[in-house]
């Protein structure tokens, strides 16, 4: 009987110390990030092509998996249309046009504080009430968030889209 006990014991702390978190798999895909540094790049960037420094023509998109540490303010608001019209230009053509529906669900923006600045993050409809209840105001959380970037004709896009968190 001891025999057995000690062998599933074991067996349970063999399993537990070689199986991989669910957050490990996450951050392979979200690379960790200076958020203020990210934006200045992108606004510089901007300025140069709007300048004609860069032979990049007048219109460029991107999207991109981050991760970093933010504080929550507290504040929600709706996501502006404008917002949402690029979000869903950029992900259909870099991320999976046959899934840009879930964009269009997307109808709400959190304020957070990362390093002094302000920034607000939008967020899956899924993760709003999770969120809610596990996130306090001046709380830190880690946000793993899709970045998305279009320039068009003398107009920034920078949104970030948080697809999951972690206090």
């Amino acid at each position: 009987m001891r025999l057995l006990i000690y062998t599933l014991f074991l067996l349970l702390v063999t399993v537990n110390v070689y199986s991989q978190s669910d957050w490990e798999n996450w951050d392979k895909n979200y690379q960790e990030i200076d958020v203020g540094n990210l934006l200045k790049y992108e606004w510089g960037y901007a300025d140069y092509v709007k300048q004609g420094l860069i032979d990049k023509g007048k219109y460029y998109l991107r999207m991109d998996y981050y991760l970093f540490s933010a504080q929550f303010t507290g504040e929600k608001r709706n996501v502006p249309d404008d917002v949402l019209a690029s979000l869903k230009r950029v992900y259909k053509a870099k991320g999976n046009p046959e899934h840009v529906s879930v964009i269009d669900d997307v109808k709400k923006e959190y304020k957070f504080i990362v390093d002094s600045n302000e920034y607000w993050i939008c967020i899956l409809p899924e993760l709003d009430k999770h969120f809610k209840r596990e996130v306090g105001e001046e709380d830190f959380v880690y946000l793993y968030c899709m970045f998305f970037n279009e320039f068009d004709k003398n107009k920034l896009f920078n949104m970030l889209l948080m697809s999951e968190f972690k206090k």
